[in-house]
């Protein structure tokens, strides 16, 4: 198998069953919270810790997530604190 050229990151996500979003993390120590407040995860490519409202609790399911984009710009997102990256908001329709 060839390996890509410029290998798109995959992150776990989980989606807040609370207010929709789909959250990951961008790097080691990027603690992500969503919207409202009753999800988390942390821990970027390097390992994986995430928790839920008590209330929640079985509702969410981790998922890879292909995040669209390098590495690096993850990295260089999380690192100058740009948050460009890192939280999915739900489409209101």
């Amino acid at each position: 198998m060839a390996k890509e050229k410029n290998p798109k990151a995959r992150r776990m996500a989980l989606k807040c069953h609370g207010c929709g979003d789909t959250i990951f993390s961008r790097a080691r120590h990027d603690f992500r919270r969503c919207s409202c407040g009753k999800c988390f995860i942390d821990g970027g490519s390097d390992y994986i810790r995430y928790g839920c409202d008590p209330a929640l609790t079985g509702k969410i399911k981790l998922f890879l997530l292909n995040t669209g984009v390098m590495e690096k710009t993850l990295y260089k997102d999380y690192n100058k604190m740009k948050d460009k990256y890192g939280c999915i908001k739900e489409k209101k329709v």
